[in-house]
């Protein structure tokens, strides 16, 4: 899909509300001094850089509202100002997804790690599966209708080309949990103060969970970050490091969050400040995990964005796990196809009834 041939997207029309366009298709060099979300700009990016990456020449083009070109004049006016492109990506945030008629759509999805957006998305395949099922292809993703089956070629996988310059400064926490307060918890976190970045080479294994919003709030995944936890609490050859969803909130809200379903899980966890488990600000920065090798394994919600990293940091690690949502029985196909093109080998896949039957072993 993405291969050099001229490639045409489209993003949400929320997402257009402040970039400064002057008609109905735009190249996107526009949204590089724009605002948008953080979770569109890393879409955005994986998709440029890909496609300047396999040869692509023409400057990759945006059509605002693809939804009103409809047919006739309309339609004609669109494919005359797009020149010879005949691949269409649809940018979706779980909201809605656009198709152009007689181009060759494909549907990339970003910020499903929301709540409200995994589940905007969930509610539109419910009340509009035609729109999935005309999409020819996906990237970085396995979504389906239960009922209409699969009629997708096999998805397309971006993964990021080189390892992403200028990450954002991270900060970490010792975890602490009281289960009778969660304000309590964040309090005596906070209070504690920030950490220096602990010293990976330290520990025999490190273990990297990036938590997502909507990992947060399913209670099976939650089971499963609950029994590592206290698996590992007073390991000292095992460290733990959690990300924080990535919320717009303050780090009390997002450490509040994360507790909360762990609390839930109601299994028992000192309540003692951790020395090798951390809650961690932001994503952990490549450069500080590819050291590692074979030291470090990941657990992975299916909602985290997996083409945050580059292939090699999968390729070294010495386990990855990938936590499907209830509706798979067994890991599908698709996921296994994905997965294996994406990480450069097969994961481990935990399954939500493993999960809530407590079958998941940690570490």
């Amino acid at each position: 899909m993405v291969n050099g041939e001229p490639l045409v997207i489209s993003v949400p029309a929320r997402e257009l509300v402040l970039v400064p366009i002057a008609g109905s298709v735009f190249d996107t060099a526009v949204f590089s001094g724009a605002v948008i979300s953080a979770e569109l700009r890393l879409a955005l990016d994986l998709v440029t850089a890909t496609y300047r990456s396999v040869g692509g020449l023409q400057p990759v083009r945006c059509v605002a509202r693809p939804e009103i070109f409809t047919h006739g004049l309309s339609l004609e006016w669109l494919k005359r100002n797009l020149g010879q492109a005949t691949q269409h990506l649809c940018l979706s945030d779980g909201t809605s997804i656009k198709l152009i008629p007689r181009f060759r759509n494909h549907l990339f999805t970003y910020g499903l790690q929301s709540h409200q957006g995994y589940l905007d998305f969930k509610r539109l395949l419910l009340r509009a599966p035609e729109l999935l099922m005309q999409c020819h292809s996906q990237v970085n993703s396995f979504h389906r209708v239960d009922h209409l089956g699969s009629a997708f070629e096999p998805s397309p996988n971006l993964m990021q080309p080189t390892v992403p310059l200028n990450a954002p400064a991270v900060w970490f926490f010792g975890f602490y949990l009281n289960p009778n307060s969660l304000e309590d918890s964040a309090e005596h976190m906070l209070n504690w103060g920030e950490i220096g970045e602990p010293q990976l080479l330290d520990f025999e294994k490190v273990t990297y969970i990036p938590l997502t919003e909507a990992a947060a709030n399913d209670i099976y995944f939650q089971r499963v970050l609950a029994e590592l936890i206290s698996a590992v609490y007073f390991d000292p050859t095992h460290c733990l490091f959690i990300r924080l969803p990535l919320l717009g909130s303050g780090l009390t809200d997002r450490m509040r969050l994360s507790l909360d379903g762990i609390r839930r899980s109601h299994l028992h966890i000192p309540q003692v400040r951790s020395r090798n488990i951390f809650f961690a600000s932001g994503d952990l920065p490549e450069e500080a995990l590819a050291p590692l090798g074979s030291r470090l394994s990941f657990v992975l919600h299916h909602t985290f964005e997996f083409w945050r990293y580059t292939r090699p940091l999968y390729q070294e690690a010495n386990e990855i796990a990938v936590f499907l949502d209830r509706q798979w029985k067994t890991p599908p196909e698709s996921a296994k196809r994905l997965f294996l093109a994406g990480f450069g080998r097969a994961p481990k896949f935990i399954l939500s009834i493993h999960a809530a039957e407590g079958e998941w072993a940690a570490g």
